[in-house]
């Protein structure tokens, strides 16, 4: 089995900024670029996946954006160096599986790292792992894929949550099925036969 990277950009010592640029300056700019709402989403998707390496169809599953958007801004997050296209070219995969995906670049991982994104992954992790995948998707999350450069790999080789963490994650994604428990006291229920005066304030059941 052969894997393979990209390997058509040659990282910069800082895209976001020369040697003109102070320090302060450039982490504000890569701060800002981060945290662009469709980069964001997309720099979620990477870090939760079980294998931190994305498909197209599978971003586009996961961030509430149309391809073309989406594919801009891979195009700006590859532009930067944060992250790179990385070709399978194995002869394990099948005729219909997938063999470009999209995972983060060394420096990528290092700036990520710098900011605190990776302390996330596992809970990030653990959304997805709960999430409902159609069966093109599905495939797509277990087609065969390249290696990851060594330290990119080795930054999320994270432990596993903690049993407290699990458990707050599970509450959190069964909450809408639980009761509330906000009030104690029972709900009221509208008496029917009840007249409002016409300069009243009228009950939102009244208006529809």
């Amino acid at each position: 089995m052969s894997n393979s990277a990209n390997g058509t950009r040659e990282p910069t010592p800082s895209p976001f900024g020369g040697d003109d640029v102070m320090p302060f300056e450039k982490q504000r700019r890569a701060h800002r670029f981060l945290t662009q709402e469709t980069r964001y989403h997309i720099i979620q998707a990477v870090l939760g996946h079980p294998a931190h390496l994305v498909t197209l169809d599978e971003v586009e599953y996961l961030v509430p954006k149309n391809r073309s958007t989406i594919r801009e801004h891979l195009d700006r997050l590859a532009d930067h160096h944060v992250m790179d296209k990385y070709v399978y070219d194995g002869d394990d995969a099948g005729t219909h599986d997938p063999r470009e995906f999209w995972g983060l670049t060394s420096y990528g991982v290092g700036l990520l790292d710098e900011y605190g994104y990776l302390r996330y992954v596992p809970v990030l992790r653990a959304l997805q792992d709960n999430l409902y995948y159609t069966q093109k998707i599905d495939r797509h999350r277990n087609a065969l894929r390249p290696d990851l450069p060594a330290d990119v790999a080795r930054a999320f080789a994270t432990p596993d949550l903690e049993d407290a963490t699990k458990d707050a994650v599970d509450q959190a994604l069964t909450g809408h099925e639980q009761p509330s428990q906000v009030f104690d006291a029972p709900p009221i229920e509208p008496d029917p036969d009840a007249e409002t005066d016409d300069d009243a304030d009228r009950p939102i059941d009244e208006l529809f």
